[in-house]
C-alpha cells in the first residue's frame, strides 16, 4: 500500500492534548465507563502513554498515517490519543465498509500502520497480517525512552489530528483531513448548547470512522465528562442506561432514535436524561415529534464531516419551541444561502481540501458548498430541506424527496420510506418509493397512493411502491440512495 503524505497547508499553531489537559485539571475524575470497569482522566492518561510506547517502535511515529478499525471502547479511546502524541495521524475507519471498500480506503489512505481490536479484527475482511491487534500489544520494556509520557506536562497535537474516510457531496470517497484545533472550536462552542460539562455522561454511540463518533470522544474528554462505553450500538441496551441515569447524553442519527423509542416502549424520558444530540441524516418530523411528546429533550444538530461535524445546533429548548430548526451557525461559523438555496459555509472547523484529490474544496472566498438546500429564518435560524443531488424534477416540476418521505411516514401503517426519481421517457423522472411497514400487514402499494393524493399534487406522488422489510444504507447509516433505485428498477 503506497503511503500518504500531506503538507498542511497554513497549520495553525500546535494546541494541547485534551485528555493531558484533563488528567492536570482532574485527573480523579471519571473518564471512561465500559460496565467491566472505569478509568479515571490520570489512569486514561498513563494508558495512552503506555500504549504510544507499544506503537513506536511499530511505525506509528512523527509524520505518520495509523488507521484504526476498532469498536467504541477503551482501547479505543487510548489509541486515539496514543497516535497523536507520537506525532501521526489517526485514520478511522468505519467498522462497516467490507472488502472493495475497506480496501480501497486503505489504498487512498496509505497507512503506515494499521490497528483493530480483536473483536473488529474477527470480523474484517481483510489479511490479518495487515493488522496490529490492540489487545495482543507487547508491554514495553521498563524505562523505554519515547518522550511520549511526560506527566505533569502539556502535550502538543500534531495536524492534521486525523484524517476522516467520507463519500463527499459527489459520492466519491476520499479522505478529509481534520485539525485538532477544529474540533477543540466545535467541543467549545456546543457545551452549553448541549448541557454538557463535568457529571455529564455520554453514551459512545458512533463508529470513530463516523466524524460524529470521534468528535463525541474528544468532546466528551474536553469536557471532562464521563464517556460510557459498551461497544457498538444497542437500543436496548442504551434505553436500560438510560432508564437507570447511567447515560445523560447520547449522540444518535435519527434511525437510532427510532430503535431507542421502540425499545422505551412508550415510556416517557427520565429526568436524568439531559440532551440527545440527533444529526447525522435529516430527522424526520413524525419522529421529532414522538420524541418530544415522550418529553425527550433532543438537540438537532446539523453538519458533515467537512466541517468537523456540526455546523450549526438547536438546544433542546429551541426545538421544543421550532421543531425542525437546526438552530444558529455555531461561533465562529458563518453560514449563507446561494441564490439556487444551496447552504455555504465558512469557518475554521472546515477542511481546507481533499486527500489525494486536487478538486478544490473551497471557493476563491473559503465557502465550502455543502450540496444540501435551506434557507435561515427571520431569527437566523438554519433549516434544512433536502440535498441537491436528491431533487426530482417531473414534468418540469421540482419534488423535494423529503416531503414525499415525510407524508409516506405520516401514514399509519408505514414505518419508513425512501424516495427516489427513476428515469421516464415522458415526464423526465417519476417519483418511486421503498416504504417499510409498522407492523407485520404489509400495505397495497394503490392503497398508499391513493392516500397520498390528499396530502401531495400530483406530479409529487410516487408512481412505482415497493414494500420492503428494511431500506439498504450505507456503512455511516444513512439511505443508500443508488441501491434503492437499483431496488425500483
Amino acid at each position: 500500500m503506497p503511503s500518504w503524505r500531506w503538507d498542511w497547508p497554513g497549520a495553525p499553531d500546535l494546541i494541547v492534548d485534551v485528555l493531558r489537559e484533563a488528567a492536570l485539571e482532574c485527573p480523579d475524575a471519571q473518564a471512561i465507563d465500559d460496565g467491566a470497569g472505569s478509568w479515571t482522566f490520570a489512569e486514561l492518561d498513563a494508558a495512552a502513554g503506555r500504549m504510544a510506547r507499544r506503537l513506536a517502535p511499530l511505525g506509528a511515529g512523527a509524520g505518520a498515517t495509523v488507521a484504526l478499525l476498532a469498536e467504541p471502547g477503551p482501547l479505543a479511546v487510548q489509541a486515539v490519543f496514543a497516535a497523536s502524541r507520537l506525532g501521526a495521524t489517526l485514520a478511522p475507519l468505519n467498522l462497516g465498509l467490507r472488502g472493495p471498500e475497506l480496501e480501497a480506503a486503505l489504498e487512498a489512505l496509505g497507512p503506515d500502520l494499521i490497528l483493530s481490536t480483536r473483536a473488529a479484527g474477527a470480523e474484517l475482511d481483510l489479511d490479518p497480517s495487515w493488522l496490529t491487534v490492540l489487545d495482543d500489544l507487547p508491554m514495553p520494556p521498563p524505562g523505554a525512552d519515547t518522550n511520549t509520557e511526560n506527566e505533569g506536562e502539556p502535550v502538543e497535537v500534531p495536524e492534521p489530528f486525523a484524517i476522516l474516510w467520507t463519500s463527499g457531496t459527489s459520492g466519491t470517497p476520499r479522505g478529509v483531513p481534520l485539525s485538532a484545533r477544529a474540533f477543540r472550536l466545535v467541543g467549545s462552542a456546543s457545551g452549553s448548547l448541549l448541557d454538557s460539562g463535568p457529571g455529564a455522561r455520554w453514551y459512545a454511540s458512533l463508529s470513530l470512522g463516523h466524524v460524529g463518533g470521534l468528535a463525541l470522544v474528544l468532546r466528551a474528554v474536553q469536557h471532562k465528562a464521563t464517556l460510557v462505553t459498551r461497544g457498538r450500538f444497542d437500543a436496548e441496551e442504551l434505553a436500560g442506561l438510560v432508564a437507570g441515569g447511567a447515560v445523560t447524553h447520547a449522540s444518535l442519527v435519527p434511525t437510532m432514535l427510532e430503535h431507542l423509542l421502540r425499545a422505551t416502549e412508550g415510556r416517557p424520558a427520565p429526568s436524568t436524561l439531559r440532551c440527545l444530540l440527533v444529526g447525522g441524516a435529516h430527522a424526520p418530523p413524525p419522529l421529532v415529534e414522538r420524541a418530544l411528546a415522550l418529553g425527550y429533550p433532543l438537540a438537532l444538530t446539523y453538519g458533515m464531516t467537512e466541517t468537523t461535524s456540526q455546523v450549526a445546533t438547536a438546544p433542546p429548548e429551541l426545538v421544543r419551541e421550532k421543531p425542525g430548526t437546526v438552530g444558529h451557525p455555531l461561533d465562529g461559523v458563518e453560514v449563507r444561502i446561494s441564490p439556487e438555496d444551496e447552504i455555504l459555509v465558512r469557518g475554521p472547523t472546515v477542511a481546507p481540501a481533499y486527500v489525494g484529490d486536487s478538486a478544490p474544496l473551497l471557493d476563491a472566498d473559503g465557502w465550502y458548498a455543502t450540496g444540501d438546500l435551506g434557507r435561515l429564518d427571520a431569527d437566523g435560524h438554519l433549516w434544512v430541506s433536502g440535498r441537491i443531488a436528491a431533487r426530482i424534477i417531473s414534468g418540469g416540476v421540482n419534488v423535494d424527496p423529503l416531503e414525499v418521505e415525510e407524508a409516506l411516514r405520516r401514514l399509519p401503517d408505514v414505518a419508513d420510506a425512501a424516495v427516489v426519481g427513476l428515469d421516464d421517457p415522458e415526464w423526465g423522472e417519476r417519483v418511486a418509493a421503498l416504504v417499510v411497514p409498522e407492523a407485520a400487514v404489509r400495505p397495497v402499494a394503490a392503497e398508499l397512493i391513493d392516500r397520498l393524493e390528499e396530502r401531495l399534487s400530483s406530479a409529487k406522488i410516487p408512481r412505482v411502491i415497493r414494500v420492503v422489510e428494511a431500506l439498504p444504507r450505507s456503512s455511516s447509516g444513512k439511505v443508500d440512495r443508488g441501491a434503492v433505485r437499483d431496488l425500483l428498477v
